[in-house]
C-alpha cells in the first residue's frame, strides 16, 4: 500500500493534524448500594494552567476558520464579509484583518485547513486498506465529510464551485487541491494495478480525473439538492461503477 505519509494530497503544510473540536465524555457510575461520603471541607481546585500565546492564537485562529466557513456555506464566498466573520467568532473585524490579511489570503488558509482534515480523516480509515479498496475507502470518506456536520468538510465544495469565475491567483490554492488529490487517487490505482486488483491496461493520470470529478458531481448534488440525493445510495453507486469499471478485462 502506499505510505500514506508521502508528499500527496495527505501530506500537506501545517502538519495535517487537526485540533480536536469535542473532548471525550467520562462517564462513572457508582457501585451498587454505595454512598459516596459527604464532606463540609472546602475542595481546592487546582489553579488552570496558562495557556501559552501560540495556544491562544491558534484557538484564534480555529475559531475564525470556523465562522468562515459557516459563513461560506450558508451563503457563499462573495457575500460574505471579513466583518461578518469576526461577528460569528466574537472577535473583531480588525483581528481578522490582523490574522489574515485579506479574504484571498483567508481563502488560502480555509482551504489547507479543509486538506488538513480530510488527510487526518484519511490516515485513519485508509489504514490497513490497499489497492481497489483503499480507492473506495477515499471516495466514501470524500463525500462523508461533505455531507457530514463539519462545514470544514464542505467549505472546499463551495470554494471550488466559485472558483471557475474568478482570477487565476483566486484558483491557485484550489488548483493544488485538486492536483493533490489526484495524485493521490492515481497513486491508489498504480497501487491496485501492481496487485492485480485494477486492469493493467488503465490509463492511470485520465482514470484519476474520472474519478475526481464524479466525486466532486455527487459533492454539488449533495449540497445543491440534500432532498433528492441519498448519500448513502450515491455511495453504493459509485463503487459498483468504479469496480466494475476499473476490474481486470
Amino acid at each position: 500500500m502506499p505510505t500514506i505519509a508521502a508528499p500527496s494530497f495527505l501530506s500537506l503544510s501545517g502538519g495535517g493534524a487537526l485540533p480536536v473540536y469535542a473532548a471525550n465524555r467520562l462517564s462513572t457510575r457508582a457501585e451498587a448500594g454505595s454512598v459516596a461520603p459527604v464532606s463540609d471541607a472546602p475542595v481546592s481546585t487546582p489553579p488552570a494552567e496558562r495557556r501559552t500565546q501560540a495556544e491562544r492564537r491558534a484557538e484564534s485562529e480555529r475559531r475564525l476558520l470556523q465562522a468562515s466557513a459557516e459563513l461560506i456555506v450558508e451563503r457563499g464566498l462573495e457575500l460574505t464579509s471579513l466583518a461578518d466573520i469576526g461577528r460569528r467568532a466574537g472577535a473583531s473585524h480588525a483581528a481578522v484583518n490582523h490574522r489574515f490579511g485579506s479574504k484571498d489570503e483567508l481563502v488560502d488558509r480555509l482551504i489547507e485547513q479543509a486538506g488538513e482534515y480530510y488527510a487526518a480523516t484519511a490516515r485513519g480509515r485508509l489504514r490497513g486498506l490497499t489497492g481497489i479498496d483503499a480507492l473506495m475507502e477515499l471516495c466514501a470518506l470524500y463525500l462523508d465529510l461533505v455531507d457530514g456536520p463539519d462545514p470544514i468538510g464542505r467549505v472546499h465544495v463551495v470554494l471550488w464551485s466559485e472558483a471557475v469565475a474568478h482570477t487565476a491567483e483566486r484558483r491557485a490554492a484550489h488548483l493544488d487541491w485538486d492536483r493533490r488529490l489526484r495524485d493521490f487517487i492515481e497513486t491508489l490505482l498504480q497501487d491496485a494495478v501492481a496487485q492485480g486488483s485494477v486492469d493493467a491496461r488503465l490509463p492511470v493520470p485520465q482514470a484519476a480525473i474520472s474519478i475526481v470529478g464524479s466525486l466532486r458531481g455527487i459533492a454539488m448534488q449533495l449540497l445543491l439538492d440534500p432532498g433528492q440525493t441519498d448519500l448513502s445510495t450515491a455511495q453504493a453507486a459509485l463503487d459498483v461503477m468504479v469496480r466494475d469499471a476499473l476490474r481486470p478485462r
